[in-house]
């Protein structure tokens, strides 16, 4: 009986407004407009704001990441410098993570103006974590992984409607001699363009 009650309990939680629906991968991703966690196994949480074609724009412009109020390590640290060089071309292994498996032409920089035909990332960093060399090295199995987090939108340019929030993490914790620290942050970021990008691929006929 308390399996059944639990089980109806997590039912009406899925079907209160704002409530976030579990996406796993082999479930048949959504993208009807609603907030998801684990979106298809991948994206930690992504909200479909409004449904669109991924057919329909030519073009996706990726726009300089804010960064601000990221917490940095301390100036005399070996991790200072390998951090704020990622947080400064952050744009850069985004865009080059979405043009890895989706369609559209991938270009970096900021819209001036309203246009059609192009889809615009908006995004922050939220963590930039240089995790340690060292225990990379010696530990291993992820002991002192690279961290990174990045949450956003996707825009329409003509209309500036928000069709796409998302928030993902992802974490790098091999290389050699326990990875660099500038490679592994960019991963971290390049990473997390490609899952950006297979959220696209979803609706490339819906």
């Amino acid at each position: 009986m308390k399996i059944w009650v639990r089980f109806a309990l997590v039912l009406a939680l899925l079907a209160l407004p704002g409530g976030a629906a579990f996406a796993k991968k082999g479930g048949g991703a959504p993208t009807t407009p609603g907030k998801y966690t684990d979106w298809d196994g991948e994206m930690d949480q992504l909200e479909v704001v409004a449904a669109f074609k991924l057919g329909d724009y030519d073009r996706i412009l990726v726009e300089p990441l804010e960064t601000s109020g990221i917490e940095l390590p301390d100036i005399k640290d070996n991790t200072y410098g390998p951090v704020k060089q990622v947080l400064a071309e952050a744009a850069k292994p985004l865009g080059s993570g979405i043009a890895e498996i989706s369609p559209p032409d991938v270009l970096i920089g900021k819209l001036e103006k309203p246009e059609s035909g192009a889809l615009v990332v908006h995004a922050r960093v939220v963590k930039m974590d240089p995790g340690s060399q060292a225990a990379r090295y010696w530990a291993g199995f992820g002991v002192g992984a690279a961290k990174t987090g990045i949450e956003g939108d996707v825009r329409d340019s003509r209309t500036g409607k928000v069709l796409l929030r998302f928030k993902q993490e992802r974490r790098s914790a091999v290389g050699s001699y326990g990875g660099d620290y500038e490679d592994l942050l960019n991963r971290n970021v390049w990473t997390i363009g490609k899952d950006l990008a297979n959220v696209l691929q979803h609706f490339d006929t819906h």
